[in-house]
């Protein structure tokens, strides 16, 4: 996992050595400035002409100097490593949440997915800074303060460093049997984020279900799973760190005592003395500084980890090496052949299925749910890989495309509704498909989805901020800015359309100014629109296919459909009898 982790913080290696080599000379002048008063001292007493003010004009210009290279060091590296490094492996883990296929995103919890990618990000960048601000200075000042202990007292040094091992043999101990708690409690934390995340979404049907108590139960338990985790950490934190600071304590009451031999009998003097046991303090004081670096490198190894495994893994679906776009003016023709395939879960949702669609025509798909109408439009994106047969588009195999150039000929509504963030604009949230739009393209693309009167009777019309995933909107009001969004994405390289029940919360009179506003879009187009009305496509498709659990169960127009009396007939019916019942109250209220 370390050549993962290096991986990820490569970019930043040459400002990594910069800094290592000023905390180098931050920690020289550290042990330096510590002997400077052992040798004032000893000037002072040699020459005593030199005023006291001198010394003191010395230290200051000392102190002024090493505390300005330390702010400057530490600018330094937040600057060019430690927020870099946070958006850069943040920016990192979206691209390659953003690059999976979707049935990896439905394998995994949104809310779960988001707090792995925190803890992670935050672990990584917490343990660069650790190694940065800790532990290079402490192994540094570990070695220039070995040195004037085994030139001034090389007796003692065995003392202090047999006390390190013990100290750090104990540290990695303790740690080895945190390690367990550790993962499970980081796993909880993970689900605790995805259930905090999850609940908000939903809070509403949850009020209204009456089911918060049990939420909040299911949550509160999972905290005390958390607590109890956390608790038998700090159990054996606190029975090691006993251990430890025993080892330390000894360590230096051992070289004190050594220490005042040597005063006694001559071979130290007073400031020598008392340079020696500041020195010793800061450096047995620093084995402390190792035991915490070492508790959160073990404490982020889970989440680390979590994050290390997420980047490593390889999208199912992906660019081939040799994989080229289509010519621009190829005519934007659609051919599944022969495809077939599931969702794994052992059922097949095709099989041997074959449709063409010719450039320029428009096709109506309707039939019963779950029959496959919405899987064809993952297909024809590549959102999944067909396991059987072949998808063309433009007249080559799916698989032959670079992915972003395939999406990038089609504009979409699908079931889902459209891209909406929060707190943004709503002419932003029309043009997220393309950015560059003008006002008045945004403006023509809400008239054609008939939304333009409903945001000009909004607070800031254009200007009014949309809440999370759109909810300030009506089902109706999403459904039509996701049109919009289609619509205005339309251009020369865009010529392929997909409507995935796109009117399916809009009243009859509304979907009919849609349908109307749409049709000289559709020119020179290919479009697909997948419709349970049968209104919805009887107006605009040149063919429309019924889907069936065996595949295709009859297709034609919609008057031959009719005709012919299957399941669109029954269908027509049902559905004009039903906008006839509909309708009669209204007349009555009228009338």
């Amino acid at each position: 996992m370390h050549r993962q982790v290096w991986q990820m913080v490569r970019p930043f290696g040459r400002e990594y050595r910069i800094f290592v080599a000023g905390v180098a000379l931050r920690q020289g002048l550290l042990v330096a400035g510590g002997f400077s008063l052992v040798w004032a001292l000893r000037l002072c007493t040699e020459h005593r002409e030199i005023p006291e003010w001198a010394f003191v004009a010395a230290f200051l210009l000392f102190d002024a100097g090493y505390l300005g290279f330390d702010l400057g060091l530490n600018r330094r590296f937040s600057s060019r490593i430690s927020f870099p490094l946070f958006g850069h492996l943040r920016g990192t883990a979206l691209a390659k949440v953003l690059r999976m296929p979707l049935e990896w995103h439905q394998r995994k919890s949104s809310g779960t997915l988001v707090g792995e990618v925190n803890n992670g990000v935050g672990k990584v960048t917490q343990t660069v800074e650790s190694l940065s601000r800790e532990l290079c200075p402490a192994l540094i000042q570990t070695g220039f303060s070995m040195v004037p202990l085994v030139m001034f007292t090389p007796r003692t040094t065995p003392a202090v460093l047999g006390a390190l091992g013990v100290f750090m043999w104990l540290t990695l101990k303790e740690n080895r049997r945190r390690r367990p708690h550790a993962r499970r409690r980081y796993q909880n934390y993970a689900r605790d984020f995805g259930l905090f995340a999850e609940s908000v979404e939903a809070v509403q049907p949850l009020v209204q279900y009456g089911q918060t108590g049990r939420v909040l139960g299911d949550y509160r338990a999972l905290q005390e799973d958390i607590v109890r985790e956390g608790l038998a950490e700090a159990r054996l934190a606190a029975r090691y760190g006993w251990w430890r600071n025993m080892v330390v304590s000894a360590a230096k009451r051992g070289c004190q005592g050594y220490w005042f031999w040597q005063y006694r009998e001559g071979t130290l003097d007073p400031a020598l003395l008392m340079y020696l046991n500041m020195l010793t303090e800061q450096l047995l004081a620093s084995f402390s500084g190792y035991a915490s670096l070492l508790e959160r490198l073990y404490d982020g190894l889970e989440p680390t980890r979590s994050l290390v495994r997420m980047l490593e893994e390889k999208p199912s679906i992906a660019d081939r090496p040799d994989a080229a776009p289509a010519p621009a003016e190829a005519p934007p023709g659609i051919r599944i052949d022969n495809v077939g395939f599931g969702y794994g879960n052992g059922r097949r949702v095709l099989d041997g299925f074959t449709l063409h669609v010719e450039p320029g025509k428009v096709l109506g798909i309707v039939g019963r749910s779950g029959c496959g109408k919405t899987t064809l439009h993952n297909l024809l994106s590549r959102m999944y890989d067909v396991e059987e047969g072949g998808v063309l588009v433009c007249g080559k195999d799916v698989r032959e495309w670079p992915l972003e150039e395939l999406r990038g000929r089609f504009a979409y509504v699908s079931q889902n509704g459209g891209i909406f963030f929060s707190g943004m604009r709503l002419v932003d949230a029309i043009r997220i498909t393309r950015p560059e739009a003008s006002f008045g393209e945004v403006v023509r693309a809400a008239e054609v989805a008939a939304i333009h009167d409903d945001i000009l009777r909004m607070p800031e019309q254009y200007g009014t901020r949309i809440g999370q995933g759109g909810l300030t909107l009506s089902k109706g009001q999403q459904q039509r800015v996701a049109l919009a969004q289609a619509v205005i994405a339309l251009d020369q390289r865009r010529r392929i359309l997909v409507l995935d029940e796109f009117t399916s919360a809009l009243d009859s009179e509304t979907e009919a100014r849609v349908l109307e506003n749409l049709e000289p879009y559709l020119e020179g187009r290919t479009a697909i629109i997948i419709a349970h009305r049968l209104s919805t496509v009887r107006k605009l498709a040149h063919r429309i296919v019924v889907f069936g659990p065996g595949g295709i169960l009859e297709q034609g127009t919609h008057a031959e459909l009719v005709r012919r009396g299957g399941w669109y007939a029954e269908m027509a019916r049902l559905q004009a009898t039903c906008e006839s019942e509909a309708a009669e109250p209204e007349l009555a209220i009228s009338a």
